[in-house]
């Protein structure tokens, strides 16, 4: 399944990636090794993030990586600096985090309407609906499937919003 998702994103040189639920941050590690300059990984147990940094220095791309021991949605409001190209999300299956995580990054200004959000959830699993995203394309693999999304047009955080900002001091 990793190969075929990687085929189906084509070049990713100079992306900036996130992997979210890194788990053993094997997504964001396979980025890192096609091109991207740069792979946030999220996790928030202990032995998840020590299987990234040892991944990660498997591959020799330290340097590239960012990698922080947090819930993803704690991770994308503190921890992301960019704009992402890519976000690569595996949340346990079953679990509803997947449509957590989408109605989180409505909220954040570095989620753009040209960033690709790819969803890995389990073949029995509801396909989260989540306005302001649009479900472009499914793809399963036995009992795997991966959901592409993108930003709806329209719908992008304005890093300028009066509004907004001052709900963000409060």
């Amino acid at each position: 399944m990793r190969e075929a998702l990687f085929s189906i994103l084509g070049d990713l040189h100079d992306a900036v990636v996130v992997d979210g639920f890194a788990g053993t941050g094997a997504l964001g590690c396979e980025a890192l090794s096609r091109g991207a300059k740069r792979c946030y990984f999220f996790d928030k147990t202990t032995e998840a993030i020590d299987a990234v940094h040892e991944n990660v220095r498997r591959v020799g791309l330290e340097r590239q990586a960012i990698i922080r021991k947090c819930a993803f949605e704690f991770g994308l409001v503190n921890h992301v600096r960019e704009e992402p190209d890519l976000w690569l999300l595996d949340p346990p299956y079953g679990s509803g985090l997947g449509a957590k995580a989408l109605e989180a990054m409505l909220e954040s200004p570095h989620v753009t309407e040209g960033a690709l959000v790819v969803l890995e959830s389990g073949g029995d699993d509801e396909t989260p609906k989540v306005e302001g995203f649009e479900l472009e394309d499914e793809r399963r693999y036995g009992r795997t499937r991966l959901l592409f999304y993108r930003r709806s047009s329209g719908d992008v955080v304005d890093g300028e919003n009066e509004e907004q900002d001052g709900q963000e001091e409060q």
